[in-house]
């Protein structure tokens, strides 16, 4: 009830009263709804959630930094109105099977690229907080999981306690552009011509490292993929690279505490802090050495 009242009040303020609605998603006070209005369709985002509303505001900064997005139709201060590709257009939504395909591989490098590069130059003339995976890099989590998963006895753990104030420094000098946070193939549009790829959902999107979002796409890609990302995306710096695998075992982790049922992702972060995280430090030293 409280959801279609919603709907209908966006619908209202967008000038779609009488629209034929379908809700596809209700999840973390996120309402996704399928709209029809005449012969035009469109996808409805209504976020219940204020925090949530921050996506509103990314579309329009990557709008400004000319990062391709889906066609933002309208906006209000809680909901967005988009283009629905599932009936035409040039974009068509993603698949599992472009997880595996290099060609989409290399336009997904393209797009995160332009994130990335634009990025930064966003960050240094807007000095506000934004949301920040690397937030979650405290010592009062890493007390947490120590107690919650039986970590203090690690001679590896005990050393990335001890390490903590240095890890954290790099952290901040190296997390200085736009990641995206978010990869899977249910947030991927491809162009039907397969000239271009890009991600849309950016609830998550904020300040990061670049080599973390490349680690969070590689991951779900299949090897041929994955290379053809990397090839197509560039140099990284190994400092990067080596700073993110020690310090993003230990945000995931977080996040999948914060979760209802404890995800399989959260059980890799786990085993990579209990049995990986000293081969990890060592790269780590010989990066910075």
């Amino acid at each position: 009830m409280m959801a279609s009242f919603m709907i209908g009040e966006e619908l209202a303020r967008l000038g779609l009263t009488g629209a034929q609605t379908r809700l596809l998603r209700e999840k973390d006070g996120v309402l996704v709804t399928r709209v029809q209005a005449g012969q035009a369709h469109y996808v409805l985002k209504c976020f219940r959630n204020e925090a949530y509303r921050r996506e509103i505001g990314w579309y329009r900064a990557l709008e400004k930094l000319r990062v391709p997005t889906p066609r933002l139709v309208a906006a209000t201060e809680a909901s967005l109105l988009l283009e629905d590709v599932s009936f035409g257009g040039p974009l068509r939504l993603g698949m599992e099977a472009d997880m595996r395909d290099p060609a989409v591989g290399a336009l997904l490098a393209r797009w995160y690229r332009c994130l990335h590069e634009a990025g930064r130059g966003w960050l240094q003339s807007h000095p506000e907080p934004v949301y920040s995976e690397a937030d979650d890099f405290t010592r009062e989590t890493l007390a947490l999981l120590e107690k919650r998963f039986a970590l203090g006895d690690l001679p590896a753990w005990r050393l990335l306690s001890e390490r903590f104030e240095e890890l954290s420094a790099l952290l901040s000098a190296r997390c200085d552009t736009l990641t995206y946070n978010d990869f899977y193939y249910t947030n991927l549009m491809v162009a039907r011509d397969g000239s271009s790829a890009l991600m849309f959902d950016y609830n998550l999107l904020g300040r990061g490292c670049a080599a973390s979002d490349l680690r969070n796409v590689t991951s779900s890609l299949s090897p041929e993929a994955a290379e053809a990302f990397l090839a197509a995306y560039g140099e990284v710096p190994p400092l990067d690279v080596a700073l993110d695998d020690v310090t993003s075992p230990v945000m995931t982790l977080c996040a999948a505490c914060r979760r209802e049922t404890f995800p399989a992702w959260g059980v890799e972060a786990l085993a990579l802090l209990r049995d990986g995280l000293d081969g990890r430090l060592v790269r780590l030293d010989a990066c910075l050495s």
